[in-house]
């Protein structure tokens, strides 16, 4: 899945009190810095932090990421902050995944992932 950054449900609702972001249905609009004007398509998924009340990860997904499609073709249950899977529990952080949705406003062409990772970069506290 080249392209797609993950960016937490908190990140975007701070970014979006601060007025850097704007929301048109499931498109975030970057406002402010290099990528302003740029939108990406956002899809709603989680980030897997941990296993809950075991030291193994039987199915891998520590510190990968998800969208909700994937977890319901794997069989998991979204409840939260958590992801059951079978008998195993999971700490997950929700958000979702961004891929660039516009082509650049300028004609100077740049990478949407670099974009939003610089912008990332710029606006993580």
């Amino acid at each position: 899945m080249a392209g797609l950054l993950f960016v937490s449900q908190a990140m975007l609702e701070a970014w979006s009190g601060q007025g850097r972001i704007a929301f048109a249905g499931q498109t975030m609009s970057l406002r402010a810095g290099p990528g302003s004007g740029r939108a990406y398509a956002l899809d709603p998924a989680v980030r897997f932090l941990r296993v809950v009340g075991a030291e193994c990860d039987p199915h891998g997904l520590v510190a990968k990421v998800k969208t909700d499609a994937q977890l319901r073709a794997l069989g998991g249950q979204r409840m939260g902050d958590s992801v059951l899977l079978g008998d195993v529990a999971y700490e997950v952080e929700p958000g979702f995944l961004a891929a660039a949705s516009a082509p650049p406003a300028a004609p100077e062409q740049r990478d949407p992932a670099a974009v939003l990772a610089r912008f990332l970069s710029e606006n993580l506290s």
